[in-house]
């Protein structure tokens, strides 16, 4: 049988805006050549949001809390389904369900196992064991940045030659068509003569630098006053108010939650910071730069790799407040400079992380993997 013949690719994901990791699978899924693949989404949760292309047929396991015995009945259920169904290509992210789809992948002896690396796992002993075992039967690993690839040789001794480095991308046209300034920060109540500076990451922990934020925004509240916007919400949401409250910054920085009006909202702002104790590559960097921002990110993981210091953006020492703050001050004085940088940014997104240059690259990929397991024949 000839290589036109379409093969069946399963991609497993939770679809939600909030799990940016998901989402990168589910741009690559969508962009994938229909000619020659036929993509299945293996749904952990339902597609609330509708995320989801509506021409590509999905499967629900319907378990949004894997623990327990629900391992068990995911992990049986997605070997009767990869039986049925006749998958020939399997693509995960590598967080946990991933490692049980990959262990299921291996006994129902699905030819092409793919998995997707995002950021700088944390290997316990058992971890790294875990990693090392699937990572030999895995044919490629994806990952998003040459630091998460170097990570993942180092920690659990990956093959190099089987891991490649795919960033991530971003509909950098979806952000030029955000509307005006004014008229967002008018319905969000915001001061029309005041800078503003915008985080929006997942209030799930302190690793994103909230912290760090708040701490620069009130050491140059006095010389240079700007308001914060915080977009995203999590469990960590009343403690990180509670510091904003704390640090007397309660009428400056603004909780705005889960927000699907991203577009809107970074047109709303003046600079972007992601102060981040650990990254891979941020999609909402990516996006904060399509629209033309210029960003303030940590000097840390696969960010260096985004933002060159001074050309498309800053960055800064990983946790120090003081530091930021500089940054800030530098951006805000000089609203020249600053759209400069921004403009750089943003051809920068354009050429190196649009969405058509991840769907040239994962196809490249596909077809490389598949003529090289499959040769002539499927």
């Amino acid at each position: 049988m000839s290589l036109t013949k379409n093969l069946n690719v399963l991609f497993i994901v939770r679809p939600t805006r909030q799990a940016g990791a998901d989402m990168v699978l589910v741009q690559a899924a969508a962009r994938l050549n229909p000619a020659r693949f036929r993509v299945i989404f293996g749904l952990l949760t339902p597609d609330e949001e509708n995320l989801l292309p509506p021409n590509l047929p999905t499967l629900n396991f319907n378990m949004p809390q894997l623990h327990g015995l629900a391992w068990l009945k995911f992990f049986l259920r997605l070997c009767w389904v990869l039986l049925q169904n006749n998958i020939q290509i399997i693509h995960v992210n590598s967080y946990i369900p991933g490692n049980y789809a990959r262990l299921a992948a291996i006994l129902t002896r699905v030819p092409l196992i793919i998995d997707h690396w995002h950021g700088f796992t944390r290997f316990s002993l058992k971890r790294k064991i875990i990693c090392r075992v699937l990572g030999h039967f895995t044919d490629l690993s994806l990952a998003v940045s040459w630091g998460v690839a170097a990570h993942l040789v180092q920690q659990c001794r990956l093959d190099p030659d089987k891991i490649r480095v795919v960033p991530n991308g971003v509909d950098w046209a979806r952000f030029q068509q955000g509307r005006s300034k004014d008229l967002v920060r008018q319905d969000l109540g915001l001061p029309l003569n005041l800078p503003v500076v915008g985080l929006v990451a997942r209030l799930e922990h302190w690793g994103k630098g909230h912290k760090e934020l708040f701490e620069a925004l009130a050491l140059i509240k006095e010389q240079h006053p700007a308001q914060a916007l915080i977009v995203g919400a999590g469990r960590r949401q009343t403690e990180i108010q509670q510091l904003a409250e704390t640090l007397g910054l309660s009428q400056v920085v603004h909780f705005l939650g889960d927000r699907r009006d991203i577009p809107d909202l970074l047109a709303a702002m003046d600079v972007f910071v992601l102060p981040s104790h650990s990254e891979g590559v941020s999609l909402a960097l990516l996006e904060a730069m399509a629209a033309g921002l210029p960003v303030i990110v940590s000097r840390v993981g696969g960010l260096p790799e985004v933002v060159r210091h001074e050309e498309n953006g800053l960055l800064t020492p990983v946790g120090d407040a003081a530091a930021l703050a500089r940054c800030l001050t530098r951006v805000l004085k000089d609203p020249a400079w600053a759209k400069t940088l921004g403009d750089q940014a943003r051809q920068d997104i354009q050429f190196h992380y649009s969405l058509d240059r991840l769907a040239r690259k994962v196809n490249e990929i596909y077809e490389e993997l598949v003529e090289r397991k499959f040769g002539g024949e499927v």
